[in-house]
């Protein structure tokens, strides 16, 4: 039978593997059977409501009612929207109306965190609890109401371009946009990976993102299509998960630089602390080659992946392994080559091809491009696009990331067209200058953000970090970093922070830090 859908997949895999461990958090686990049977009987829940090829808000993270949610809701042959209970009520209420939830699922004390959400929302008609719970009411459909239903579904009706999920990323005005993932696009994403990685069932991989953050899309279904354990980082330990790692006997990491970062300054890299781990993946931001370096130390047996891939062409696109013991020892790790049945090519701000070595934007097409964006028909219509050069007339997506073709004919992600400034008459990425700073040992974790005048023009830049610098060491960085940028666009100040505002998803919070310099 071929798969059409995540459901089908997945039920396929669940029934192989039934008594296997299929996810663990802390000291609470579920079986594939387990998970499988609970997440049925939502499925017949939302069934039973209604409910068919509509979009279901899933609310929570790091319980387990949030992944028996998502896997009932494709077992429903619905599409979930994962919506974090840490977000402003603006932003959740915004979420809720423009998919147009009816139907919350989630674990009591998740629904309890917004509940100055939910006290202002109109649209829901009921929420749903799969696990224990004492709540009942009206708006209410308890674990036991739950519990009764059957566990027998019907999933041969979902198809492969349903829709799997929406998950909202902010573009650079800051507005939610909903990009649509279909069951296809995700399919492909499993197949991708999976000629990459040779995982056995069984194997134990982590599961460190928020589920509003796309890197968890990975964790979740490429774990769960290949029999193994899910093993979710608890939320006290997600900034520090040293012992995380240890504990739960980790083969199979993935993480943003930023937490690698963050581990290597309080000395967490430490060499041969991670034995178990045999795969490793960093994406979603640069990558420094000297701390995928350190982590190569710190994980001895473990191959290290950067990948790439905006939240529009499902999670990963390219791939480089950073173990060919050819890298440089400065700068960033190259993103690689495409996926495979997947192209990317580089172009100029017309929209004209170019050739190796030449910087424009990254586009990206091939069966993970979603479908656009939600209620946005203007937004997908600029950013999902045809090239007269291509002769098939298929849809590119335009990243807005800039980047290039190298010698070894790898892609090199070099910044973002809206991370462009211009100082004095001449234009440089924010980028290229944190690459050279960083290179120096009390810069290794600088994050530059750009000064604006009254009429929004960059007019300088500034730098944080959380090294204590000399007036002495900065006159001599100054000096030497003449060597690779011009003196223009040195940070006209260096400021140390005891750490970095971070993002749900671990990234760092550079729009905090914007407000920040801007005020000075």
């Amino acid at each position: 039978m071929e798969l059409n859908s995540l459901a089908q997949i997945l039920t396929e895999v669940a029934t192989q593997n039934s008594g296997r461990i299929a996810i663990k958090i802390k000291d609470e686990t579920l079986t594939y059977h387990e998970l499988l049977h609970k997440s049925a009987q939502v499925a017949n829940t939302l069934k039973g409501l209604g409910a068919n090829k509509v979009a279901i808000g899933v609310v929570g993270q790091r319980h387990m009612a949030s992944y028996i949610s998502i896997l009932g809701v494709l077992l429903a042959g619905c599409y979930y929207v994962p919506i974090s209970p840490k977000l402003n009520k603006d932003k959740a209420l915004s979420i809720i109306n423009d998919s147009e939830i009816r139907f919350l699922i989630g674990d009591v004390d998740n629904f309890s965190e917004m509940s100055n959400v939910l006290n202002d929302c109109d649209l829901i008609d009921k929420k749903i609890l799969p696990v224990e719970s004492a709540l009942t009411g009206e708006e209410w459909i308890g674990s036991k109401d739950v519990s009764d239903k059957s566990s027998e579904i019907e999933i041969n009706n979902i198809k492969a371009n349903d829709l799997a999920y929406i998950i909202y990323t902010s573009g650079s005005t800051g507005n939610p946009k909903g990009v649509m993932v279909t069951n296809a696009n995700v399919l492909s994403l499993i197949e991708n990976m999976s000629l990459l990685y040779d995982c056995k069932p069984g194997f134990v991989a982590s599961q460190s993102h928020d589920l509003s953050f796309d890197f968890s899309v990975s964790d979740v279904f490429n774990t769960w299509a290949n029999g193994g354990v899910l093993c979710v980082l608890p939320e006290e330990e997600k900034f520090y998960p040293a012992e995380f790692i240890i504990r739960e006997s980790i083969e199979f990491w993935s993480a943003v630089p930023t937490l690698l970062k963050f581990m290597d300054g309080l000395g967490g890299l430490q060499e041969g602390a991670f034995p178990s781990i045999k795969h490793t993946i960093f994406c979603g931001e640069p990558l420094p080659i000297k701390l995928a370096r350190n982590w190569r130390k710190a994980a001895p047996n473990s191959v290290v992946r950067n990948l790439y891939g905006p939240t529009e062409a499902t999670v990963f696109i390219t791939k480089y392994e950073v173990d060919s013991g050819t890298d440089e020892e400065v700068g960033y790790s190259p993103i690689g080559k495409p996926f495979n049945r997947h192209s990317i090519e580089v172009v100029d701000s017309e929209g004209n091809k170019q050739d190796y070595g030449f910087k424009g934007e990254l586009v990206l097409s091939g069966p993970q491009i979603a479908n656009g964006y939600l209620n946005d028909a203007e937004k997908t219509k600029t950013a999902f696009v045809k090239f007269d050069w291509d002769p098939s007339g298929g849809i590119w997506y335009k990243t807005g990331d800039l980047g290039l073709y190298n010698k070894q004919g790898d892609l090199e992600c070099v910044g973002r067209n809206d991370n462009q400034i211009k100082i004095g008459g001449r234009r440089i990425e924010i980028g290229e200058v944190e690459a050279v700073l960083s290179n120096f040992p009390l810069l290794s974790d600088v994050v530059i953000v750009s000064i604006k005048d009254a009429n929004q023009i960059s007019s300088s830049l500034v730098a944080f970090t959380t090294n204590e610098i000399s007036k002495e060491d900065l006159s001599q960085i100054r000096q030497d970093s003449q060597k690779f940028i011009e003196r223009i666009f040195f940070p006209k100040k260096i400021i140390t922070v005891n750490k970095f505002p971070r993002l749900s998803s671990g990234k760092i919070d550079r729009k905090t830090l914007s407000l920040k310099a801007q005020s000075l």
